[in-house]
């Protein structure tokens, strides 16, 4: 979940705002798809709900109509007068009683055959008859070795029996009542298949059908589904009821209950194979639905892009704005502040930077007027006070060094000097101070002279050597003091340093002497032009550790010409 969101966090602003269009575009259609579907399968339901139910009210509505006739008949014949009489007949000859039955029994019994095809035989069964007559009259007695004769109740009602089995069949059957004595029973076989017809014949593909009579016990039993569906007890009518989408109805007459049921799954699947009929239009506006919102989000995020990446461009130090919109909308707004925003700091970088130009310039100009008669009056003191002791040749050291340290200074009031130039000032000075000092110090030079030739700030190397000597030298008392003065060459760099083993500093103090909180202005101002000279091409380090001595080192870029 954590990388998810993180995931989501870092993904560009242009597919967060897509997959928001995509989200409240699926969102909707997957709700609505949802209920559809839930809709169309209860429809589909209710309306194979409805088909069962009609099928069921039509079958039974025939069986009902055939049922009536059937029990009419047995009405009609159970008061016949003919069959009474047969049935109450005395004994007489047997010729006599074949006559009889000939003549009133065989055209009775035989009629409703001919006009009812289910009808598959007309029997009565009564105490009187002693001789059968086919299968038209027979013995009570024999009536009472039939399955359904157990089953008749004592009275006038109808009673319907269904045998299943190799031969199946139907018989409905009354007693015949004499007063109150059951002298009779007459039972009407029917063909098994033709009476339940109705019912049968409406069974389509894949539903099943239950008759159960009024005894729970099963009367027909059929199922017309594929394997996958076939219910593992199809005669059990609680296994359908909680497996199965089904619709019951009873037939009064027979007090048959009827079941037609169908696979619940099949009505899913139904509904689920629109779905995927319509799958690929789904797919497609789902696509569409993609490629409009990447363009959408392209249209809406692309003035933030361009943004981000001009302010990309001017952390890198290009400050020139690209990015521009006519739009009043707040990206518009953005833009079009963050252009007056950076023409306003482009504005104040060059007066600033225009200004530290003129402040260096102008440090630069009170620093060699400072430098000026500085030097002229301590070295006319020194001459002075060589002269009170008549040391010619000193006398003649000194003037010479001051006379090259003026020229190689002033450099006819340029800012630029060669680096053999600079070497021969910093020489004078060196001169100067030895005998300032008593050759209290040595110096030590490692100076490449290849390097004569290149172009480098004046007065670089100056304050470095009168830093080392005031701040390091004077105050050590070590017995042998120096200082190291190297010019040297790095690649595309020239590289100066000053070092000396004089008292030193702490490395925090000595950070701090180039900053514009430090006292020390002469190395500050150094710093200062060899940045604004060479910008990031140009530094000075300064290290130092107390007691050991201090160490500067300059690095600025090789130039054969002077930098306008």
């Amino acid at each position: 979940m954590k990388q998810m969101d993180r995931w989501f966090r870092n993904l560009k602003y242009r597919y967060k705002i897509t997959l928001l269009v995509l989200a409240a575009g699926i969102l909707p259609v997957v709700i609505m798809a949802v209920y559809f579907l839930r809709g169309m399968i209860e429809t589909t339901r209710s309306q194979e709900m409805d088909n069962m139910e009609n099928v069921i009210e039509q079958a039974v509505d025939t069986m009902t109509n055939q049922a009536n006739i059937y029990e009419n008949l047995v009405d009609y014949l159970s008061y016949s007068r003919e069959l009474r009489d047969i049935v109450g007949m005395e004994p007489q000859s047997d010729y006599l009683t074949y006559l009889e039955y000939v003549d009133v029994i065989d055209p009775l019994l035989q009629m409703p055959q001919v006009y009812h095809n289910e009808i598959a035989g007309i029997t009565l069964y009564s105490e009187s008859i002693e001789v059968p007559h086919g299968n038209m009259l027979l013995p009570l007695s024999q009536a009472e070795g039939e399955s359904w004769y157990s089953k008749l109740e004592d009275s006038s009602r109808m009673q319907w029996t269904v045998i299943r089995g190799n031969s199946p069949r139907i018989t409905v059957s009354r007693r015949f009542y004499d007063d109150e004595e059951s002298t009779a029973v007459l039972a009407i076989t029917l063909d098994y298949d033709a009476m339940l017809r109705p019912f049968t014949d409406r069974l389509a593909e894949n539903m099943g059908g239950l008759i159960l009579d009024s005894d729970g016990n099963v009367v027909y039993s059929s199922v017309l589904m594929e394997e996958k569906y076939h219910p593992e007890q199809p005669e059990s009518l609680e296994y359908i009821q909680q497996n199965y989408s089904y619709f019951m109805g009873e037939m009064e007459e027979t007090g048959w209950t009827f079941c037609l049921y169908r696979p619940t799954q099949l009505i899913t699947d139904s509904v689920v194979g629109l779905i995927l009929q319509s799958l690929p239009v789904l797919i497609l506006c789902i696509l569409a639905l993609a490629v409009v919102g990447y363009f959408f989000s392209k249209g809406l995020v692309q003035p933030l892009e361009r943004l981000t990446e001009n302010i990309n461009q001017i952390q890198l130090g290009f400050r020139k704005v690209t990015v521009s919109s006519v739009s009043n909308d707040e990206v518009g707004v953005l833009i079009r502040s963050f252009r007056r925003m950076m023409d306003e700091m482009n504005r104040l970088i060059s007066e600033v930077y225009e200004s530290k130009i003129k402040l260096q310039n102008t440090e630069m100009k009170a620093l060699q007027a400072q430098i000026n008669p500085h030097f002229l009056y301590n070295s006319l003191s020194i001459i002075n006070w060589k002269a009170l002791e008549a040391d010619q040749e000193d006398i003649s050291k000194v003037t010479l060094a001051l006379s090259t340290y003026y020229r190689t200074s002033l450099n006819r009031g340029e800012t630029m000097t060669t680096v053999e130039n600079e070497i021969n000032n910093i020489r004078a000075y060196l001169g100067i101070q030895l005998i300032m000092h008593d050759n209290s110090f040595k110096v030590i030079e490692d100076i490449d002279m290849d390097a004569g030739g290149y172009r480098i700030p004046k007065l670089i190397l100056q304050p470095l050597v009168e830093n080392s000597i005031d701040h390091g030298l004077d105050m050590s008392e070590k017995e042998e003091k120096c200082l190291w003065l190297t010019v040297s060459q790095d690649g595309n760099d020239l590289l100066f340093e000053v070092r000396d083993n004089g008292v030193g500093m702490e490395q925090e103090k000595a950070d701090e002497i180039v900053s514009y909180h430090s006292k020390g202005y002469g190395l500050r101002n150094v710093y200062e032009r060899i940045r604004v000279l060479y910008g990031e091409e140009g530094n000075m380090d300064i290290t130092s550790c107390v007691g050991e001595g201090t160490r500067i080192q300059i690095r600025v870029p090789k130039k054969t010409e002077e930098k306008k």
